[in-house]
């Protein structure tokens, strides 16, 4: 086994669960861990955009739904996290994995639609609207980009699974979208995503947090730093919450620290298999009972571990039927996204899992 791996694993087991944090069916456990967050210098996505310094694009500009690209022009290293979201340009997109992009360097991005009706520019570069995957999206690709790594040794996502998780997040939330744009859930519950960041302030000196909706473990994610994750902690909060607005708000009974941080444990001794990561340093892989993730380490540093449950959606139970359905658009309108990716990804609103969507993607179509 490397040695980073090894180191990643024994970092793991230094973690420790310290405050507790609620804001109806979301409550949030916060972690240390012995990690030397000084030793890497970087920006965040979305700090790098604020200041200029990057400029994210289509690539080729003709547009291709899988790849986007990054110019970072200063002399400090970029980190994006797995699932930030940018908007704009032909549709918009999510990061499939976390990565860390060199200072002064030109390189794709992995990425996955979150956009599926709309196939033209909005705009000559990608912003940012201080969002990120919902979580559940998150796990799900997650996963895929762990089969994807094995399968082509890239982080590839189901794109037609995808779209239908974005597909039934809308309509669950009762969201409208012309374009079926995942960011319109984030839009229609802004004043109640700034209430529950109201009760859930970031948490002073902290590398990271467990999240639970409902008492069930969601996942976790812990940085470097605690400035990182309090940086980020907007993103990490807003999608775990809107997660919980679908969560029953019947009686339910919270998990412990303790609990807690068992479920961690189960991470430390999780198997890990290691690629080399499309930006700088490695992607570790992680697959263990009733957990599963991954770890991003840059000159042996762990910069970023994001950790999942294995039983996805349990807790997620819908308390009434959805108002609305997402794609009520015009005879057309809808599948611009689609048939954009249909070189590489049939159209299918069935979730797969095991080999059978990795044959689906790898195996181009012809065009149309």
């Amino acid at each position: 086994m490397p040695a980073a791996t090894v180191d990643l694993l024994d970092v793991l087991k230094s973690v420790k669960v310290d405050g507790h944090q609620q804001y109806e069916a979301l409550e949030v456990f916060h972690l240390r861990w012995a990690v030397d967050g000084q030793r890497l210098d970087y920006l965040t996505l979305d700090e790098a955009l604020e200041t200029k310094c990057i400029e994210v694009a289509e690539s080729p500009q003709s547009g291709h739904v899988p790849q986007i690209k990054i110019i970072n022009r200063s002399d400090r290293m970029i980190f994006l996290m797995a699932g930030e979201q940018v908007v704009g340009c032909k549709q918009n997109r999510v990061l499939n994995s976390s990565i860390m992009v060199p200072a002064r360097s030109e390189m794709p991005l992995p990425v996955t639609c979150v956009e599926s009706g709309r196939w033209g520019y909005q705009s000559s570069f990608f912003s940012s609207p201080h969002t990120s995957s919902h979580h559940e999206l998150r796990a799900m690709m997650d996963r895929q980009a762990t089969q994807s790594y094995k399968f082509v040794g890239a982080p590839r996502s189901d794109q037609a699974a995808v779209w239908g998780e974005v597909s039934r997040k809308l309509n669950a939330m009762g969201s409208r979208s012309p374009s079926s744009e995942l960011q319109a859930v984030y839009r229609d519950y802004e004043r109640k995503l700034a209430e529950a960041m109201e009760h859930l302030p970031a948490p002073e000196g902290f590398h990271g947090a467990v999240f639970t909706i409902a008492g069930r473990i969601s996942g976790a994610d812990l940085f470097d730093k605690p400035e990182t994750l309090r940086k980020l902690w907007p993103k990490l909060v807003r999608s775990c919450a809107i997660d919980s607005f679908e969560a029953s708000k019947e009686n339910y009974k919270s998990a412990t620290a303790p609990e807690i941080a068992s479920w961690i444990g189960r991470g430390a001794c999780a198997t890990p298999t290691v690629f080399p990561s499309p930006g700088i340093g490695q992607d570790i892989r992680l697959e263990g009972q009733d957990i599963f993730g991954a770890g991003l380490l840059v000159q042996d540093q762990p910069v970023h571990v994001e950790l999942f449950g294995s039983v996805r959606g349990a807790q997620f139970r819908p308390t009434s039927r959805p108002v609305s359905r997402p794609d009520s658009r015009p005879a057309g309108e809808s599948d611009q996204g689609q048939r954009a990716a249909s070189v590489d990804v049939p159209v299918s609103n069935k979730v797969v899992w095991g080999t059978e969507w990795l044959n689906r993607i790898f195996r181009r179509q012809p065009a149309a």
